[in-house]
């Protein structure tokens, strides 16, 4: 059976019950995924790397009307009520779901288009991003611009119908395998620093763009530097408005802070306390107390960040901005917590392993990607100052920062150092829609 919900002026939809759709959501999981713990490949094989799995689901979804459960249909989603969404998220905690490697497009870029973006871009972009078909990352953060965000120097120079890029961007996550990339560059120079900047769509394919991976502690490259000589890009890839690129990032800014601590909420993951939990087990260490108490401690705090997630979405699609910023905090904190739990379980084994250890440097590898939960998305200490200030409503900091908000207030740029790579946007709420199904991050 289904409901007739009105959308927008005088349209309707039909709209299953709770019921039918929690039975379609297990149908095409059970016939798509293995359960945890089950060792058995779906029906799907999703081989490969991260990515090419993560894309092979998602293509998957949109099939089955399973992509962007509250996206608007008009662009592929399925264009129905968050409660949809929780009921997929819910269900699918039982399966082996591929790694989030989609998390930039479908968390960041592809809401912020949703947002901001001109119908035409909308058309465009949007479905095959839903898709899986386009990868996007984030051209945002500079040798000079990670915590001061706004001061990024990448000119952007009108030419035509066309704008040509210079410059360079760095730590972008996944640049190496994007189509696309939501860049932020600098239209007018001789205007205050959070105006004149502009938003652009950049397709990563065009002339004139150089990625260069950069090598982190674990040996992986997820980072990369992105320089931009002489890149062309059409005036009709601007998003929003020339000069007011701030406005869209603050937006985007808000998306990735919400997505950052959505990943955190579950628990489920290699690091999370059932692994934790298992590897206890099979080293038989489940019976020392210290340790027990430690994976005890874990459970609850993945327990009420996972009820503090719900509370936090509930609080954010009512206005209140600054929960995303409560979330990324918590979620930092949790995964630092996790991966010590994770050493001290592994014991010598986190630091030393044989060649033919399935799991050799698992846990090590946890450890030392970890740090990077407390920078990216902005600081711990960034972020605390921004719920200080916007959720406790404590004094401002007496340096005079200018903090997320205060342009909406005052009308105008008012002068003071930034925020950061607190990265400004904590003021503004993330604007609907609710996030899509999908997966990784990246700035």
């Amino acid at each position: 059976m289904t409901d007739i919900e009105a959308v927008g002026a005088g349209g309707v939809r039909d709209v299953p019950s709770e019921e039918a759709f929690r039975q379609e959501v297990l149908t095409f999981l059970e016939a798509t995924l293995p359960t945890k713990g089950s060792g058995a490949s779906g029906v799907v094989s999703f081989g490969g790397s991260g990515l090419s799995r993560s894309v092979a689901y998602q293509q998957k979804l949109a099939d089955a009307g399973l992509a962007g459960i509250t996206w608007p249909a008009a662009y592929g989603g399925r264009g129905l009520p968050g409660r949809y969404q929780r009921i997929y998220d819910r269900e699918s905690k039982a399966f082996q779901i591929p790694p989030r490697s989609l998390e930039i497009g479908l968390g960041m870029c592809g809401p912020t288009l949703l947002v901001h973006a001109s119908e035409e871009q909308k058309k465009t972009f949007i479905p095959p991003l839903l898709r899986g078909d386009h990868v996007w990352c984030e051209l945002f953060s500079e040798p000079g611009a990670g915590s001061d965000l706004s001061s990024v120097q990448t000119r952007a120079r009108r030419d035509g119908d066309e704008f040509v890029l210079d410059g360079q961007k760095v730590w972008t996550s996944g640049a190496q395998h994007s189509d696309y990339a939501a860049c932020l560059v600098r239209t007018d120079p001789s205007r205050p620093k959070r105006e004149g900047i502009t938003m652009l769509i950049v397709d990563m394919h065009v002339p004139g763009i150089t990625v260069r991976p950069l090598r982190q502690i674990t040996g992986e490259s997820h980072f990369n530097e992105v320089f931009l000589d002489e890149v062309r890009v059409p005036a009709a890839n601007v998003v929003g408005e020339i000069d007011d690129g701030w406005r869209v990032a603050r937006s985007m800014l808000a998306f990735e802070r919400q997505a950052l601590g959505n990943m955190g909420g579950g628990g489920g993951g290699k690091g999370g306390f059932a692994a934790l939990a298992e590897e206890a087990k099979r080293r038989d260490l489940a019976a020392r107390p210290v340790l027990r108490d430690h994976l005890v401690q874990l459970r609850i705090r993945q327990m009420v960040l996972r009820y503090l997630t719900a509370y936090l979405q509930v609080k954010a699609r009512g206005g209140d901005g600054a929960a995303a910023s409560v979330l990324k905090l918590a979620m930092a904190q949790l995964v630092q917590e996790s991966a010590l739990v994770a050493v001290e379980t592994a014991g010598m084994h986190a630091i030393a392993w044989t060649a033919d250890d399935p799991d050799g440097g698992r846990w090590s590898d946890q450890l030392l990607s970890s740090q990077s939960a407390s920078i990216g998305g902005g600081t711990n200490q960034i972020v605390r100052n921004v719920i200080a200030e916007r959720v406790l409503g404590l004094p401002r900091d007496e340096e005079g920062e200018l903090m997320p908000g205060d342009l909406d207030r005052a009308g105008r740029d008012s002068g003071g150092r930034d925020g950061g790579r607190d990265r400004d946007e904590a003021g503004t709420r993330p604007p609907k829609p609710t996030q899509a199904v999908g997966a990784s991050r990246g700035h």
